[in-house]
């Protein structure tokens, strides 16, 4: 008999469907060290909603710390409440929580992480940049910013995109439906939405939307020039035999276009 249980706690079904801590953990943690021959020990994580990636980065190192950045109170205290309490007193006190904005952080660090592609939801180039610039002053040297991205063809196309999840131990199946609502190649404008769909036929339609300018690499690269990163990298995402995203990721300048990818980008402090 399945002894899993349903749920409609929508922040346990996001980070079951949607996020790999420990495995974002695991790749930037080896980027860094490609970069700068050194561990990174110190993460910022802005737009950090549950700030699940940096509990894990905690504890995934006893010299570790991060700093989790978020504006919205009833996040941060989802995370405090299912993560955080969870963690040794130890762990707990080389985890800073803060409510407040990106930008008002000045503490150094090692490399600052950006994910879920919550920048997007910065809309004018004039404050991503003087977000960048932010991020740039408050890297130690030898610091690096890392992004998330996705694109191609299909990602402009109005339908939606499911998947089953029946890979966790305590939550029944489900499925995870992220819908393209709308995309205005003019401005770049795009409209998101996550569904989460039930064995038993209910359902959790829009427990997050997204309005997003979806911005190219270009653009990003070229911001982070000007923001003074001496330099960019971009990982792209491997496919398998049938052409999905296996999560390795290599650095590369040139690729084809295809009709979904994935892919980090990285501005370098030296």
């Amino acid at each position: 008999m399945d002894s899993r249980k349903e749920t409609t706690d929508k922040h346990y079904l996001y980070l079951t469907s949607v996020q790999d801590p420990l495995s974002d953990i695991e790749r930037i943690s080896e980027i860094y060290h490609q970069l700068f021959s050194k561990q990174a020990l110190s993460l910022r994580e802005d737009f950090s909603g549950t700030f699940a990636l940096s509990c894990c980065w905690v504890q995934s190192d006893p010299k570790r710390q991060a700093i989790a950045i978020d504006n919205d109170p009833a996040t941060l205290e989802y995370g405090k409440k299912n993560y955080l309490a969870n963690m040794s007193p130890e762990e707990q006190a080389r985890l800073q929580v803060e409510l407040t904005d990106a930008i008002s952080i000045t503490k150094a660090v090692d490399l600052v992480a950006t994910f879920n592609f919550s920048y997007c939801l910065i809309h004018e180039r004039e404050q991503l940049l003087e977000y960048f610039k932010h991020v740039y002053a408050s890297l130690n040297k030898s610091g690096m910013l890392i992004l998330d991205l996705f694109g191609g063809s299909d990602s402009e196309t109005l339908e939606i995109q499911e998947r089953e999840i029946d890979h966790h131990e305590h939550i029944s199946p489900f499925t995870f439906e992220f819908e393209r609502k709308s995309f205005n190649p003019i401005n770049r404008m795009a409209n998101y939405g996550i569904h989460f769909k039930f064995r038993n036929g209910t359902e959790l339609n829009d427990a997050f939307t997204y309005q997003f300018r979806m911005w190219s690499i270009t653009e990003i690269r070229d911001l982070f020039r000007e923001a003074g990163f001496q330099s960019s990298k971009v990982y792209w995402e491997a496919s398998d035999h049938e052409g999905l995203g296996n999560g390795e990721f290599y650095a590369t300048e040139e690729e084809e276009n295809c009709i979904n990818w994935n892919s980090y980008i990285v501005g370098i402090k030296e």
